[in-house]
């Protein structure tokens, strides 16, 4: 395999691809985010640098890249171009993707319902009919190669990424090297494992039932302690029926796990056809379970993408770079927006107790004191004015002001009189009289406004 490449950033690749951001590591290359300089349109990029490879990696990799010209199909991702540098650095340049794998996917939920698991099973097996006509056998079908893609418009289409290691017509036998074989243990079919030359489609059927019992189950059918073991497993091991897989759909997944190819569905159209029969599933009823396993990382905003934020088709083994900065400063914005608004509140709760407890009240003056303005008394319903509540501007010696704390108070000392003021001196309007004490009625408490911001 050849090694990573240590290609920097904004190097510029074909005169027009410019890489940004690396969000990918693997045996046979890296994985970029670029831009086309020309178009401004942002794609992914595999990257292999001359570095201990062999001619057998380059013509992988440059197979990859001819898949563009006989590969169409929504449920493959797609290859635009290949770019041959001077120095011998290859890079394929693809659609960039935003979601996340299937692989990723099963982790976070565990064993998924029939209707999500052949909604995602029935989108793969159309994707390899189509490759399969072209006379393209993918041979590495597995969770970590079947990629949610999520559309502008939301809706998440599943494809099949990865054809480094597939099997053309014209070039089958010059890049497999004798002895060797190609693919993932615990997903390859037996006659793939045997190193079988005339492989065809149904090698690929066989690894999408592994990849289905194990959505359905949780469990990876040919899992063993060792890679060899799997192999040995995957000849020999007969698979039982088991109880958590319906069994109308347990008996089209039996046929396509068949051990001899003969004995399998003739395409992956038919063993599609007959998934969806089992459980009588619509096109409507699949695309609404997609909606349903659309990946959380499909919630990072388009602006977010060039920092980190999307996915790219990759190689096996690319260990993916996915940065959670965006939901961090997301939270991070949320908390301090809680946080203002619970200190809003209170200082407003605050205000208005304040407001709503009587303040200073001026006795009557004396008929040989010198006139004053009156201060008028604070009503309950003035508490939603602050303003309402402050006293008049003329000065007021502290001896004519008396403390009340509470409106009890204020009821018990309050009493009606008239004062009369010196000639030519103007008249002093006492505060209207109240009920003697016995009377008296407690004041409501003041009325506590109702917080609505986040957090409360």
């Amino acid at each position: 395999m050849g090694t990573p490449s240590e290609i920097p950033p904004e190097t510029l690749l074909g005169g027009k691809i410019r890489l940004l951001q690396r969000i990918g590591r693997g045996g046979m290359g890296d994985v970029w985010i670029a831009r086309n300089e020309a178009t401004q349109a942002e794609v992914a990029v595999k990257t292999l640098q001359r570095t201990e490879r062999t001619q057998l990696h380059d013509e992988r990799f440059r197979r990859e890249a001819r898949l563009a010209a006989t590969v169409s199909h929504r449920n493959v991702v797609r290859v635009f171009d290949l770019v041959d540098e001077d120095d011998g650095t290859l890079g394929l340049v693809m659609e960039l993707l935003r979601g996340g794998t299937l692989e990723e996917c099963m982790r976070e939920r565990g064993p998924l319902s029939a209707m999500h698991a052949l909604a995602v099973a029935c989108a793969i097996l159309s994707a390899l009919h189509h490759v399969h006509e072209k006379g393209i056998v993918h041979r590495d079908v597995k969770p970590a190669n079947v990629f949610f893609a999520v559309e502008p418009d939301g809706h998440v289409i599943p494809k099949i990424l990865d054809f480094g290691i597939a099997k053309l017509p014209a070039v089958s036998s010059t890049l497999t090297v004798d002895g060797s074989v190609l693919g993932t243990p615990h997903y390859m079919a037996p006659e793939q494992i045997r190193g079988v030359a005339d492989l065809d489609g149904r090698s690929d059927m066989f690894s999408l039932a592994s990849v289905l019992y194990e959505m359905l189950t949780g469990d990876r059918l040919f899992q063993r302690d060792s890679a060899a073991a799997s192999l040995a497993a995957v000849l020999e091991h007969d698979v039982d029926p088991d109880p958590r897989i319906d069994p109308k759909v347990w008996i089209a997944i039996a046929r396509a796990l068949a051990k001899r190819p003969y004995e399998r569905f003739a395409t992956c159209g038919e063993f599609a056809e007959a998934l969806r029969a089992a459980i009588g599933a619509t096109d409507e009823d699949f695309a609404t379970a997609l909606q349903e396993l659309r990946p959380p990382s499909s919630a990072i905003p388009e602006s977010e993408r060039t920092s980190g934020g999307a996915m790219a088709s990759s190689s096996p083994g690319v260990r993916s770079v996915r940065p959670r900065s965006a939901r961090r400063r997301s939270l991070l914005v949320t908390l301090a927006a809680a946080g203002v608004a619970a200190a809003l509140a209170v200082t407003a709760t605050l205000a208005v107790t304040r407001t709503a407890t009587p303040g200073a009240r001026v006795d009557e003056p004396p008929s040989d004191a010198p006139p004053m303005l009156a201060s008028s008394s604070v009503a309950p319903s003035s508490a939603a004015s602050p303003q309402a509540a402050t006293p008049a501007a003329a000065p007021i010696p502290p001896a004519s002001v008396t403390m009340i704390p509470t409106p009890l108070a204020v009821a018990a000392k309050a009493t009606s009189t008239t004062a009369t003021p010196p000639p030519g001196r103007g008249v002093v309007r006492p505060p209207p009289p109240h009920p003697p004490a016995s009377a008296a009625k407690p004041l409501p408490p003041p009325t506590r406004p109702v917080a609505t911001s986040p957090g409360f």
